[in-house]
């Protein structure tokens, strides 16, 4: 959706801060960034896409975060700023319930993340989501709860809420890492 309806209809929501993760990607940042009144937090994020799954990377590091790629594999642990977090996005988009995710994929990727989406708006599974809040659960991960809204009707059909105020990305990673978040769905 273009950013001027993407701004506009977080507006109208009164939501206090907006989170943008598109592919391999910062324009929509840059320009939400340059555009929203001072009220309104907008915090970047990249969502990349790799062989194992689709990831969203938050980070206080704008220069990190701006050479990721669309594609990508996920960059190892080590290889990380400090200050970074990784959400498994829709770990089961287009695999209904996660009906044949093996207990060894889903180990690996626990292995590189921080936190799972429990709840997306465009991939509205229930099996899939208590087997997300499953692994969360088991493996003490943040659960999120994302719009992935590409239409401003879909903002907030999920989303997280938090135990602290979120203004900046740097509060953002800590919340994830510090497992103080709540996915919700509308």
């Amino acid at each position: 959706m273009p950013v001027r309806e993407y701004l506009e209809a977080a507006l109208a929501l009164g939501l206090e801060t907006i989170c943008i993760t598109n592919h391999g990607d910062m324009n929509d940042y840059e320009a939400l960034r340059g555009s929203a009144p001072g009220h309104l937090h907008v915090i970047p994020g990249v969502e990349i896409s790799s062989p194992d799954g689709d990831f969203l990377v938050f980070s206080a590091d704008n220069a990190f975060l701006s050479g990721l790629e669309a594609v990508q594999h996920l960059p190892e642990p080590n290889r990380r700023p400090s200050g970074t977090a990784v959400v498994w996005a829709h770990p089961f988009a287009g695999n209904p319930g996660g009906a044949g995710a093996s207990g060894e994929y889903i180990r690996e990727i626990v292995a590189g993340i921080d936190g799972i989406e429990v709840f997306n708006g465009n991939w509205p599974d229930d099996d899939a989501s208590r087997l997300a809040r499953s692994i969360a659960e088991q493996y003490g991960l943040a659960e999120l709860g994302g719009s992935d809204s590409h239409r401003s009707d879909f903002l907030m059909r999920c989303h997280t809420e938090f135990e602290n105020d979120i203004k900046n990305a740097a509060n953002l990673v800590a919340a994830i890492l510090g497992r103080q978040t709540v996915a919700v769905k509308s």
